[in-house]
C-alpha cells in the first residue's frame, strides 16, 4: 500500500466519520484523512486535499453521493469511490455501480473496507499502467512505422545513387540495420552484408543456396521460394514473410521485401532485398487475434440464450396472458444483463493482459444459477437434465461466470455426446469445498485426450460430432475456476461417459 494515502470522507455525522477513521486505522492503513459535510467544502477538497480515495455517505442532508460522483467524475475520473452506508439497499448498490461507482460498503460491515480499498487501488493502478503503456505502445509503433518507412525509402535513394559505384554501395548496405543483400536478375546471391553473418552465424560458403535453405523455416522455405521468384520476374519489387533461424536456433519472423535497380534506360541490373525482423509485431498481432477470438466466444453463450428467448416471445406475442410472458421476459433480461458485464469487461481498460477475465463475487446459491443454466434446454424438452444434491448451498462467487461454466459444460455434453438424452448434474460439500459434477453417458474421451482438454485451442475430435468450435471454452472455465481458488477437472471412460466437475471454496 503507498505511503500517506489521502482519504476524503463525505459524511454529515462525525460519529460516523469518527468511526471510520477507526476502521481505517485499524486495519493498518497508512493514511491521512479529511471530512466535508457540503458541496462547497467537498470540490475544494477536491482541488486543495486531491484525495487518492473518497469515502462517501449515501444521502445527506443538502447533498449526496451522486451528485458527489458525478462531480468528482470531471476532474479526477480514476480516483476511486466508494460508498459507505447503512440504508442504501442492495439494488441501489448495484445500479451505482453499474453507474461507475468503484464500491460499497455497508456500515454494519466495515470489517470488509480495507479489503475493498485495497481492491480498489490495486485496480486504479493497474488502469493507470494500462494507459501509460498503450501510450508507449502507440509512441513505439509510429515511430517504428516511421523508421520502417524512412529505411526503405534511405535504401531506395541510396542504391540509385550508389549503383555504380560496389564498394560504396556495399558500405551503404552495411549501415542499415536490417539484414540485406543483392542479388542478379536470375537470383544468385552475390552479397550479404554483415548482418546476415552475426544474425545466421553462417560463413560466405554456408550462405550459399543450400545454407541459405537451412536457415528458413521449413514451413515457409517451399512457398518463400516461389514468392522470390514471383517477384523477381515482374519490375516493381514486392515483400513477403517468413520465419529465419537465429544464431541461437530459436526461428524469428522478417518481413522480406525485394526493390529492382534500373539502369538509365530502366532495365534492371541487380535486385537488392532486406529483411526486417517483426517479430515483436507478430506477437502484439496475435495478442490481438485472440483478444477478439475470447471475446467473441464468451458472448455467445448469453446472445444465444437472448435469442432464443426472443424467439419464444415471438411465438406467444398474440398470448399476453400466457404464463409463460413473465418468465421469458426475465430471462431475457438476465441475458442481456449478462451480456452488457461481458461487454463492460472486455472494454475494462484495466485488465494487465488481454483476455484476463475479471471476477465479482457475491453469496448466491449455486443451485439456483445452476436452474437457470438448464431452464432454456429444459423447455425444449429434447433432453432430460437432473440437477442433484445439496441444493441449499450457498457459495461467494462470480454467478455469472459459474454460470458459464456449467453452460459450457452442458453444451459439451449436447455436443460430443449427442446421443445422451440425460445429462446428471450433483451438488456435493467435500470437506471444505463445494463440487459441482456434469456427467453424460456418451462415448468418453480416450485417456490420452485428458490432460490438454483446458489448454488454449485444444479441441476434442468425436466421430459422432460435427462440432469443431475455437478450443477456448474449457480455457476459460479454467481460468474461471483459477481465479476462485478452486479446481476444475474430468473423469472419462470409454462406452461409459464423461463427468466433467470444478470445486469452489466453501463460504467460513
Amino acid at each position: 500500500m503507498a505511503p500517506n494515502l489521502k482519504i476524503l470522507i463525505l459524511e454529515d455525522n462525525q460519529s460516523d466519520a469518527d468511526l471510520l477513521n477507526r476502521e481505517l486505522k485499524k486495519s493498518g492503513l497508512n493514511f491521512k484523512s479529511e471530512t466535508v459535510q457540503t458541496r462547497a467544502e467537498f470540490e475544494n477538497a477536491l482541488q486543495n486535499f486531491n484525495p487518492d480515495l473518497i469515502l462517501s455517505d449515501y444521502s445527506l442532508p443538502s447533498f449526496d453521493a451522486v451528485t458527489a460522483f458525478r462531480i468528482k467524475q470531471i476532474k479526477h475520473p480514476h480516483t476511486p469511490f466508494i460508498i459507505v452506508s447503512g440504508v442504501i439497499g442492495e439494488e441501489n448498490a448495484v445500479e451505482l455501480i453499474k453507474a461507475g461507482v468503484t464500491d460499497y460498503v455497508s456500515k454494519h460491515k466495515l470489517f470488509t473496507l480495507s479489503t475493498k480499498i485495497n481492491r480498489a487501488l490495486n485496480d486504479t493502478e493497474a488502469r493507470k499502467e494500462k494507459i501509460i503503456t498503450d501510450q508507449k505502445l502507440k509512441i513505439i509503433n509510429q515511430e517504428l512505422s516511421e523508421l520502417n518507412q524512412e529505411l526503405e525509402t534511405r535504401v531506395i535513394d541510396r542504391t540509385k545513387a550508389l549503383a555504380e559505384s560496389e564498394s560504396r554501395f556495399r558500405s551503404m548496405m552495411e549501415t542499415i540495420p536490417q539484414i540485406a543483400w543483392t542479388n542478379t536478375i536470375k537470383g544468385e546471391v552475390v552479397f550479404y552484408n554483415q548482418r546476415w553473418y552475426n544474425y545466421t552465424g553462417l560463413d560466405k560458403n554456408q550462405s550459399k543456396l543450400p545454407g541459405f535453405k537451412a536457415v528458413i523455416h521449413s514451413e515457409d522455405l517451399s512457398l518463400s521460394i516461389v514468392q522470390f521468384k514471383t517477384i523477381i520476374k515482374t519490375n516493381t519489387g514486392g515483400e513477403f514473410q517468413i520465419r529465419v533461424k537465429r544464431l541461437d536456433g530459436l526461428y524469428m519472423w522478417h518481413l522480406i521485401r525485394l526493390m529492382p535497380i534500373t539502369d538509365q534506360h530502366g532495365q534492371i541490373q541487380l535486385w537488392i532485398g532486406t529483411a526486417t525482423d517483426i517479430q515483436e509485431l507478430r506477437v502484439l498481432q496475435q495478442q490481438k487475434d485472440d483478444f477478439i477470438i475470447i471475446a467473441s466466444h464468451e458472448l455467445k453463450t448469453p446472445i444465444t440464450t437472448l435469442k432464443a428467448s426472443l424467439q419464444l416471445l415471438d411465438r406467444i406475442k398474440d398470448k399476453p396472458s400466457s404464463a409463460l410472458l413473465p418468465k421469458l421476459i426475465t430471462q431475457a433480461n438476465k441475458s442481456l444483463g449478462k451480456v452488457s458485464s461481458l461487454i463492460e469487461d472486455l472494454l475494462n481498460s484495466s485488465m494487465a493482459n488481454q483476455g484476463q477475465l475479471h471476477i465479482n463475487q457475491q453469496h448466491f446459491i449455486l443451485s439456483d444459477t445452476i436452474k437457470e443454466c438448464c431452464h432454456d434446454i429444459n423447455a425444449e424438452g429434447l433432453l432430460n437434465i437432473q440437477i442433484e444434491g445439496d441444493m441449499q448451498v450457498e457459495v461467494y462467487a462470480d454467478t455469472i461466470r459459474i454460470g458459464q461454466i456449467v453452460s459450457n459444460f452442458i453444451n459439451n455434453a449436447i455436443k460430443y455426446a449427442p446421443n445422451s438424452k440425460e445429462i446428471r448434474i450433483y451438488i456435493e460439500k467435500v470437506k471444505d469445498i463445494v463440487k459441482v459434477s456434469v456427467t453424460d453417458s456418451g462415448p468418453g474421451i480416450r485417456p490420452e485426450k485428458l490432460h490438454y482438454l483446458f489448454d488454449r485451442y485444444y479441441r476434442a475430435e468425436n466421430t459422432e460430432s460435427q462440432y469443431t468450435g475455437l478450443g477456448l471454452g474449457l480455457y476459460i472455465c479454467a481460468e474461471i475456476i483459477k481465479k476462485h481458488n478452486g479446481l476444475i477437472g474430468v473423469d472419462s471412460e470409454i462406452d461409459k461417459g464423461s463427468t466433467f466437475w470444478f470445486t469452489l471454496p466453501m463460504i467460513k
